[in-house]
């Protein structure tokens, strides 16, 4: 089983898990009518409770919970099952994984860092063991995690330079997201924003929402962030086709936060009204929280 990474967007610290179509999203395909989420919990409730298989589908259930920003619900998961004797090895380092990234969501930082240094040090194991490119990957995302910039960014020239003939668009869109994020740091914007065309690209050709979504989102960020705004909006803009399903409606009020944003740069305050009337305030972070009430302000102001 693949573990979820995480990608900062941009400035803020909001989260976006990637996980594959071989984890929850595959398993519930044949119900797609129906809700994940409840899915998953069906088929928990329908097992012995810490079987084997018991934990298979809760594997699936974490992954979903990140990939849907339920970080306080998946917080308590891992730490409630961290408890546990006897976890399956594959299980624990997800949990290290996963509960460290909550607790940096929850600036909780050094018990984040504590539970990331144990995942780094399974996740070396098990890259040694096997090479799985993804799981470099991975390692140089921790690094990154724990404010380890340099040897994030030399794990990645390695992935990129070990696996270049690589066609897999899962390692891609995981590998230059990831270059994104070590350029963006360093202030080298055109180069992230590159590796996020690069990333977009790869998105695309898997076809899945999610990645398209964080892909978007990522690449218009950082337009905006050069003053390619134009470019910025229509990104966002081409995004909302695919946040708008209700699982994805903390990414849908972040874009269209960011259409209004864009709008009132350029000059165009009717129609950043109209994105703006569209957020709704109580599904945002506390900080597009604070930048909802920047925009309603200054377009009190705006004739």
């Amino acid at each position: 089983m693949r573990h979820a990474l995480f990608v900062v967007v941009c400035l803020t610290f909001s989260v976006n898990a990637s996980e594959n179509l071989s984890d929850h999203a595959q398993f519930c395909a044949p119900v797609a009518a129906q809700n994940c989420g409840d899915y998953l919990q069906q088929q928990l409730t329908a097992l012995t409770p810490y079987s084997s298989a018991w934990y298979r589908i809760k594997a699936y259930q974490l992954n979903y919970l990140f990939d849907k920003h339920q970080f306080r619900q998946l917080n308590t998961e891992a730490e409630q099952l961290l408890q546990q004797p006897n976890l399956p090895e594959v299980l624990k380092v997800q949990l290290y994984f996963y509960y460290a990234k909550t607790l940096f969501y929850f600036e909780r930082r050094d018990e984040a860092k504590h539970y990331a240094k144990l995942a780094l040090a399974m996740l070396e194991e098990v890259y040694h063991a096997f090479g799985d490119p993804l799981r470099l990957v991975e390692l140089a995302n921790l690094h990154y995690s724990l404010g380890e910039l340099e040897q994030a960014g030399q794990l990645l020239q390695v992935a990129q330079s070990r696996y270049q003939k690589s066609k897999d668009p899962q390692f891609s869109f995981e590998l230059n997201s990831n270059l994104a994020l070590v350029a963006h740091q360093r202030g080298d914007l055109a180069a992230a924003a590159a590796y996020r065309s690069e990333a977009l690209t790869a998105a695309s050709a898997l076809g899945h929402h999610n990645k398209i979504i964080v892909a978007m989102g990522n690449l218009a960020r950082t337009r905006q962030l050069l003053g390619q705004l134009q470019e910025a909006l229509q990104l966002y803009q081409d995004s909302l086709q695919f946040t708008a399903a209700a699982e994805h409606r903390v990414q849908h009020q972040i874009h269209l936060l960011r259409l209004s944003e864009i709008s009132l740069q350029l000059q165009q305050p009717a129609q950043a009204r109209a994105y703006l009337q569209q957020v709704i305030p109580e599904q945002l972070g506390p900080g597009h929280r604070q930048l909802y009430q920047q925009l309603a302000t200054a377009l009190d102001h705006t004739p």
